[in-house]
């Protein structure tokens, strides 16, 4: 037994695919002082230079869909850290990225990130089994912003084994190319085994800053898988409607997959939908909301409908705090979008819209990720699973803890066990005194003495070459491991 769940008829994906492409090449898409420009003009595209806008016509989008693998490799420092995008393969984790606030589980003051956080949130993060990728989570604001993206760059790849994610837009994109053939040995190994992976955000709607794009295209050359994320607004940047918000976020992604492609034929893309809604009674934008899951959703049906892979904020909750909302918000939409099963879910770790990093929800997340995973496994119906011989073993008022195949399968995985959710007795409960918050606060403490005696993820010489073009102090590193 699987959980399969369908959002969209045939006919409305098409329709969906066939209308965010008319507005392509009618519409067009703006990349005012991209280099991609005259590239469009040259396949075919209606190239308007003052504006930078490029009408993109139907024959090129598709070429360009044509372009992009469904499946390859995230990769991370061994084999064993590896993820694979595919259409058979099921979905995966990530965090969300440069959030300027933590909300400080030591004092509970939210206040501006630091670099601080940035250690201790990837090198939680790098611990937690449910967790498959890793993003920039964290701005360390408190690094001058001239020095600050080589400082998080050098941080994360000496704090994690899994695949990193850069999140804002590098300014050093040589550096950037140097730190992939560090990590990989050379661009050739790079390209097999992409370690680093960046984001390209739309700036909706329907354009995308020219400089910005440049960037990931000379990225994606080398082999840089490009996540495209299209942030829209229902009812502010986008239509009000849901089915209209997927069209335009479609097209945003349709637009730059087809310049990067044209620039860089073959660039691993993926299609990232992040929309949420805006509260017309509140102002506010709301990236928790039902809408947001079933937008969540139609994209990802209507993203692998057209062969490319797909991200969704699944792990979203609008709440201030980690209480009531942020529970049923994140499992909700989770739960929804994962219907979809698409090939990554983002959000772990946040809460407030993605605008605050709060340290013990992402161990609770992992919870979360655990159960939604349960939910969306297999479960096995077999002539030993249906236990005809057990039940008669059993017989009327027997019982089934003595049976060896009942601890033989709670062994292998049959129930899932909880770390964080407490299932005790209410008594024993009032005895024990903690909270599920307790228990995650505990848990990252835990987890952080622990990370203490561990070594950066890179030999020696791998560190000192990072080091020097992130200007960075080596030693400095090697010494706090072994304080």
């Amino acid at each position: 037994m699987k959980a399969k769940t369908t959002w969209l008829a045939e006919s409305e994906k098409s329709r969906i695919a066939d209308q965010a492409i008319e507005l392509l090449a009618g519409t067009g898409m703006r990349f005012a002082g991209s280099k991609v420009l005259p590239l469009l003009a040259a396949r075919g595209a209606e190239v308007d230079e003052a504006t930078g806008i490029a009408r993109l016509p139907r024959e090129l989008v598709e070429w360009a869909l044509a372009q992009c693998p469904r499946s390859f490799v995230m990769a991370g420092a061994t084999a064993a850290d590896d993820v694979v995008l595919g259409a058979d393969e099921p979905f995966h984790f990530t965090p969300s990225g440069c959030v300027a606030k933590t909300l400080d589980f030591r004092t509970g003051v939210r206040r501006p990130s630091t670099l601080q956080d940035l250690r201790e949130c990837t090198a939680v993060l790098d611990e937690l089994p449910q967790l498959d990728l890793m993003w920039t989570q964290v701005s360390a604001t408190d690094v001058p912003l001239e020095r600050r993206e080589l400082v998080e760059y050098f941080t994360m790849l000496t704090e994690t084994s899994k695949h990193v994610t850069f999140v804002d837009c590098p300014n050093e994109v040589g550096a950037v190319i140097r730190i992939c053939e560090v990590v990989s040995g050379d661009l050739d190994s790079f390209r097999e085994r992409p370690r680093i992976s960046t984001v390209v955000t739309a700036a909706s709607p329907l354009q995308v800053e020219g400089p910005v794009l440049d960037v990931h295209i000379a990225l994606a050359a080398r082999g840089v898988p490009v996540e495209v994320y299209s942030m829209t607004i229902a009812g502010a940047t986008s239509p009000v409607t849901l089915a209209g918000t997927v069209v335009q976020g479609l097209a945003e992604f349709l637009g730059v997959a087809t310049a990067l492609q044209v620039a860089a034929p073959g660039a691993k893309l993926v299609f990232c939908f992040g929309s949420g809604v805006l509260d017309m009674l509140r102002t506010t934008f709301s990236l928790g909301c039902v809408e947001s899951a079933l937008m969540g959703a139609m994209a990802t049906e209507v993203g692998h409908y057209l062969g490319v892979p797909t991200l969704n904020p699944g792990l979203s909750t609008d709440s201030k705090h980690p209480g009531l909302q942020t529970g049923y918000e994140k499992a909700l939409k989770v739960a929804t979008v994962c219907g979809a099963n698409p090939d990554i879910v983002s959000g772990w770790g946040l809460i407030d819209s993605h605008n605050t990093m709060y340290l013990p929800q992402s161990v609770v997340d992992n919870e979360i990720a655990a159960m939604v995973r349960r939910l969306h496994g297999e479960v096995e119906v077999s002539a030993a699973t249906l236990a005809g011989e057990s039940i008669a073993k059993a017989g009327p008022g027997g019982g089934y803890l003595g049976q060896k195949d009942t601890a033989r399968r709670i062994r292998a995985g049959e129930h899932l066990q909880p770390s964080v959710s407490n299932r005790l007795s209410y008594d024993k409960w009032v005895e024990e005194g903690l909270t599920e918050s307790d228990v995650a606060n505990a848990a990252v403490e835990r987890i952080l003495a622990a990370r203490a005696a561990k070594q950066p993820y890179l030999d020696d010489g791998q560190l000192d070459e990072l080091a020097a073009i992130c200007k960075m102090d080596a030693d400095g590193v090697r010494r706090a491991r072994r304080a």
